[in-house]
């Protein structure tokens, strides 16, 4: 009963766009983010990054360092600590085939450290995947800016 309840959550939350839990990379800022999803676990803090403990789910998110012309080296041009990218570790773990993901809008790619494991990416609407194929269990889902703001990105120096 309770995975029943949890994995149509999971299929909204999961491949139809790249916006989860309301939080949004690029826009949604670090306050947003704690007023949805509390304060991060302690162990997990750092300036641009922490992770978020729900009932359901663990949550890590990475922020933006700041406007290019602050720090041009990396990241993405967008107020610091935006979220630039949610990783949402799911504590009941759907199937891959529950998901009813269309296939051909991602890129299979196999994980050099898991047998089994392979990422799925589609970079056009910025989802992502880890799913173990032996099991069929997806063990996380991204979220990422997609492709059409890749122009946000910041240039590294030409030596």
């Amino acid at each position: 009963m309770y995975i029943r309840m949890v994995l149509p959550l999971m299929v909204i939350a999961c491949c139809q766009s790249n916006i989860w839990n309301d939080i949004v990379p690029l826009e949604s800022t670090r306050a947003d983010v704690e007023k949805k999803l509390g304060k991060p676990m302690p162990h997990s803090i750092a300036k641009h990054a922490a992770s978020y403990q729900t009932k359901d789910v663990r949550v890590f998110v990475l922020y933006s360092t700041g406007l290019c012309n602050v720090n041009s080296e990396h990241g993405w041009d967008i107020p610091e600590f935006n979220v630039i990218r949610i990783s949402v570790y799911p504590e009941v773990l759907p199937k891959f085939t529950d998901l009813k993901i269309d296939k051909n809008k991602f890129e299979k790619r196999p994980d050099p450290g898991a047998i089994d494991t392979f990422f799925y990416t589609n970079e056009t609407d910025g989802i992502s995947l880890t799913v173990d194929e032996k099991d069929e269990f997806v063990l996380d889902i991204g979220y990422f800016p997609e492709a059409k703001y890749n122009h946000l990105r910041c240039k590294a120096k030409q030596e």
